[in-house]
């Protein structure tokens, strides 16, 4: 029965899960020993630190995941934290967006990650606008 409400669920918030999925996976990537930040494209995220980031990326895609399959099988206990995690996805897309254009500017090697990530963020956007809409019309 409850994964039939989540399988139901999915269709109406598949934007959610391929963000939430997507944060989870950039930060497993970031978590590996190779050095993707000597990349000038992450100079944004470089404060932290690459492990530091993919745990917190990755923690956040968790979460976020988690969140999803709790509010498939309840309808309104996680939209909060669905919503947070949505507004962070899209926060960190977005930085990964100028990030890639930042780079293109000083290595004149232009990369589909400007585009890909600002799309992404866009959809991390879309589902964020979506669980306000169904916060306020559930309670």
């Amino acid at each position: 029965m409850i994964f039939l409400r989540i399988r139901h669920r999915f269709h109406q918030r598949a934007s959610e899960w391929f963000c939430a999925a997507n944060m989870l996976q950039f930060g497993l990537t970031l978590m590996h020993k190779s050095q993707t930040f000597d990349s000038p494209a992450y100079t944004a995220f470089r404060w932290l630190g690459e492990a530091w980031t993919g745990a917190a990326v990755g923690s956040c895609g968790f979460v976020w995941l988690c969140g999803l399959i709790v509010n498939g099988a309840r309808q309104r206990v996680t939209s909060t934290i669905r919503a947070w995690c949505a507004f962070v996805g899209a926060l960190v897309y977005g930085l990964l967006a100028l990030g890639f254009l930042w780079s293109f500017k000083m290595t004149n090697l232009l990369s589909t990650g400007i585009g890909n990530y600002a799309l992404v963020s866009v959809l991390a956007l879309y589902a964020l606008f979506h669980v306000m809409r169904d916060k306020r019309e559930q309670g």
